[in-house]
C-alpha cells in the first residue's frame, strides 16, 4: 500500500502540486493524467524516491518493493542484451552465491548460530525462485517486446536510444516487485509490442501506476485514476470512461448549485434593497444580507484553455491522389523495404504500421519527396496539393525563428489575418507569436507544425507521428478534427486509440511487401490472430471485410437470432430503466429550488441527485454497449 499525505513539491519558485492524497490498495492499478506540465512525471519521481516533496508525507507498506520506469532510462552497458535482461534476477543469484558460500563454511564444521539464522533466511527468500523458470520468463519478455535472437547476441552499448528503452521495461517487468511505475512506457513501442504490453499489463497480479496519454491503455488496464489539474490531485474509482462521466456529473451538479446559489443571492440582495429603506423592515434586510454573507459558493471549475481548429473543405483531386511504384530504399549496406506498391484514394485515411526498424518514416519521407528512392517512383494524381508534417519537429524548424516567422515562411500564400487566427486557435495569441521556436515545448512545436499544415490548405496530408508530446486532450481535438477533414490522410502513429479513431485503412508494411487492409485496425487485429491461429476466414468473409462498408470483423463468429433477441430485450429493458432515471432526475432537480441551500433536506436531495445520475451515466453505458454489438451483428 502507498498513502499520500498532503504532498507538496515546489521546484524553485514554481509550485508543481499542492496537497495531494490518496490511498493507493496493492492491487489497485492507477492511470495518472492531466495537461502536458501538470506533473505527472514528477510525481512518480517523488514516488519512487527521486525527489523529496517539500512538505507532506509518502508511507509505503514495510517492506514493499517499488520498481520505476522514467521516460527516458539511458542504459549503458557492456554486458549481452540478454544478460542485461537476466541481470533483474541479480539480488536472488547474489543470494544464491551467499549460500554457497556458507554451504563451504558449514562443511569446514566452522558454523556459528548467527550463520545458520542468516541461511535460513537466505533460503526463505529464494524457495520459489527456479533458474530454469527465470531463463524462460526472460526469454518470453524480451521476445514479446520485438528482441530478435540475433539483438539478445549484440551488448546494450550497440543498441539504439529506442531499444534500450525496451530493454529497460523488459527488466522492470522481470523485477519481483510489489508495485510499479511506469512513466509513459510505450513512448518507444510499435503497435503490435504495444499489444503485447498491454496484455502483459492486463495478466499482472501486482498493482502499478501509469502515465499514459494513450486513452487505451487507460480505459482497458486501469481501475483507478488520479487526475493531477491546476496543482491539485483528485483520485477517481474506475477506468477514463468512469473518470470522465463522473467528472462530466460532478461538473454539471456544480454549475447548477452555483446557479442557484447566484440566483438566491440576487433574489435576496433586491429584497434586502428594497427593504432598507423603511424603518419597519430595516432588521428584515440586515438578517437577508446576513444571510448572503452565509453563502459559500459553490466553486465551479473554468475550463482549461484548449485548442480550436478544423480543416477548411479542400479542393477536389482525382479519385487516385498517390501511387507507390516498386520503391525500394536502404542505408549503405541495410536494405530496409523493396518493391512497395500501393493507391491511394481520394477520402481514404490511412495508417501505415510496420515493427520498429522496417521503415515506416522512410517510406513517408520517400513519399513526401525528401528521399529519392533507389529504385521505382511515386506518382501523384490530378489536383493533388499536398502538406507533410514530420516526426522531429525540432530538425525541421529553425529555433531562432519566431512562431509567426515559422509559418510565414512555410505558408507564403496565408495572410497575415489567416496566420494569426490559425494560430490563436492553436493557444498563440497576441505576442505569443513572437516567442522563438527555440524556447518551445515539444508540445508547442507539434501545435506550430500542425497550424503550418492547416494554412497550405492540401488535400493530401502525410503525417508522421502527429501526436508526439501531445496530451490526452489534444489528441481528442486532433483526432476529431482529421476524422471530419474531407481530404486523404496517410499518417504514421503509436498511439493505440488515435489509430482505431481515424483509420479506415491500414497498410502493414514489411520488408518485401505492403499489405493493403480495408478496415479499422481493431478489425486488422483480429484478422491477424485468426491468421496467426490458423484459423483462415472463409471467401464469403473475407469478401466481407474487404468491402469499405463491412460492420463485422470476417474471423468473429456471427450471433445466432436467439442471442439477438436477448439482446434487443436488455436493450429495452435499460430504455425504461433510462426513462424511469430521467424523471426521477427531474423530479429532485425541482426539489433543489424548493429547499434553502445547504438546509439538511437539500443535502439529502443532491445525495439522490447524485446517485441518480451516476445510475443514468452506467445505463447509457450498457446501452451503448448493446446497441454496438446489435448492429456489428446485423
Amino acid at each position: 500500500m502507498i498513502q499520500l499525505r498532503s504532498v507538496t513539491l515546489d521546484l524553485g519558485v514554481h509550485r508543481i502540486f499542492q496537497d495531494i492524497s490518496c490511498v493507493i490498495q496493492p492491487k489497485d492499478r492507477v492511470g495518472i493524467i492531466g495537461r502536458n506540465g501538470a506533473g505527472k512525471s514528477t510525481l512518480l519521481k517523488v514516488i519512487a524516491g527521486r525527489l523529496k516533496p517539500t512538505s507532506g508525507q509518502i508511507s509505503l507498506e514495510k517492506g514493499a518493493r517499488i520498481a520505476y520506469l522514467p521516460q527516458e532510462e539511458v542504459l549503458s552497458s557492456t554486458l549481452l542484451v540478454f544478460e542485461e535482461a537476466f541481470s533483474a534476477f541479480a539480488a536472488i543469484i547474489s543470494t544464491q552465491a551467499r549460500i554457497a558460500d556458507i554451504d563451504a563454511i558449514i562443511a569446514e564444521g566452522n558454523c556459528t548460530e548467527e550463520l545458520l539464522e542468516e541461511y535460513g533466511d537466505l533460503h526463505a527468500r529464494i524457495q520459489d525462485f527456479d533458474q530454469h523458470t527465470a531463463i524462460k520468463q526472460t526469454e518470453e519478455v524480451l521476445a514479446g517486446l520485438g528482441f530478435t535472437a540475433t539483438m539478445l547476441k549484440k551488448t546494450v552499448d550497440e543498441l539504439s536510444t529506442g531499444w534500450k528503452m525496451r530493454l529497460a521495461l523488459a527488466k522492470l517487468l522481470l523485477t519481483d516487485a510489489d508495485m510499479y511505475l511506469f512513466d509513459e512506457p510505450t513512448n518507444h513501442l510499435d503497435m503490435v509490442t504495444q499489444q503485447w504490453f498491454l496484455q502483459k499489463l492486463h495478466s499482472m497480479k501486482q498493482g502499478f501506476l501509469l502515465v499514459s496519454h494513450d486513452r487505451v491503455y487507460l480505459e482497458k488496464s486501469c481501475n483507478r485514476i488520479l487526475e493531477i489539474e491546476r496543482g491539485t490531485g483528485t483520485y477517481y474509482r474506475g477506468n477514463l470512461g468512469a473518470y470522465l462521466a463522473e467528472k462530466q456529473a460532478q461538473l454539471e451538479i456544480a454549475r447548477a448549485t452555483r446557479s442557484r446559489q447566484e440566483r438566491e443571492i440576487s433574489q435576496k440582495q433586491a429584497v434586502a434593497d428594497r427593504f432598507r429603506g423603511s424603518a419597519n423592515r430595516a432588521q428584515q434586510a440586515q438578517n437577508l444580507l446576513k444571510q448572503i454573507e452565509r453563502i459559500e459558493l459553490v466553486d465551479v471549475e473554468p475550463p482549461l484553455p484548449t485548442v480550436h481548429f478544423h480543416f477548411p473543405t479542400p479542393p477536389r483531386p482525382g479519385s487516385i491522389v498517390l501511387t507507390a511504384h516498386g520503391i525500394t530504399y536502404g542505408f549503405q549496406d541495410t536494405l530496409l523495404f523493396s518493391a512497395i506498391s500501393f493507391e491511394l484514394q481520394r477520402g481514404d485515411r490511412v495508417a501505415l504500421i510496420a515493427a520498429n526498424g522496417v521503415g515506416k518514416t522512410t517510406l513517408i519521407n520517400c513519399l513526401a519527396g525528401l528521399y529519392t528512392p533507389l529504385q521505382g517512383r511515386v506518382a501523384y494524381g490530378h489536383a493533388v496539393q499536398t502538406a507533410f508534417f514530420e516526426q522531429d519537429q525540432a530538425r525541421v524548424m529553425s529555433p531562432e525563428k519566431t512562431i509567426y516567422g515559422e509559418v510565414c515562411d512555410a505558408c507564403p500564400r496565408a495572410t497575415e489575418a489567416d496566420i494569426r487566427r490559425t494560430l490563436g486557435s492553436f493557444q498563440f495569441s497576441g505576442d505569443d507569436v513572437h516567442k522563438k521556436i527555440g524556447v518551445l515545448s515539444g508540445g508547442e512545436k507539434n501545435r506550430v507544425a500542425m497550424a503550418k499544415v492547416l494554412l497550405q490548405q492540401a488535400n493530401v496530408l502525410i503525417l508522421d507521428e502527429p501526436t508526439n508530446h501531445l496530451d490526452l486532450y489534444a489528441k481528442d481535438v486532433l483526432a476529431q478534427a482529421l476524422a471530419a477533414y474531407e481530404g486523404t490522410i496517410l499518417f504514421v502513429s503509436h498511439d493505440l486509440d488515435f489509430v482505431q479513431r481515424l483509420a479506415t485503412r491500414i497498410i502493414e508494411l514489411t520488408p518485401t511487401s505492403a499489405y493493403s487492409f480495408p478496415g479499422t485496425y481493431e478489425e486488422f487485429c483480429a484478422y491477424k490472430q485468426a491468421q496467426l491461429a490458423h484459423q483462415q476466414p472463409t471467401a464469403q468473409a473475407e469478401k466481407k471485410v474487404v468491402h469499405k462498408a463491412a460492420k463485422q470483423s470476417p474471423i468473429m463468429p456471427m450471433p445466432t437470432q436467439a442471442e439477438n433477441h436477448e439482446k434487443r430485450k436488455e436493450i429495452a429493458a435499460l430504455e425504461r430503466t433510462i426513462a424511469r432515471l430521467e424523471k426521477e432526475e427531474a423530479r429532485e432537480s425541482e426539489l433543489f429550488g424548493v429547499y434553502a441551500y445547504g438546509s439538511e433536506p437539500y443535502t439529502k436531495t443532491l445525495a439522490r441527485f447524485t446517485e441518480i445520475q451516476k445510475k443514468l451515466a452506467q445505463a447509457h453505458k450498457e446501452w451503448e454497449a448493446l446497441a454496438e454489438e446489435l448492429e456489428k451483428s446485423l
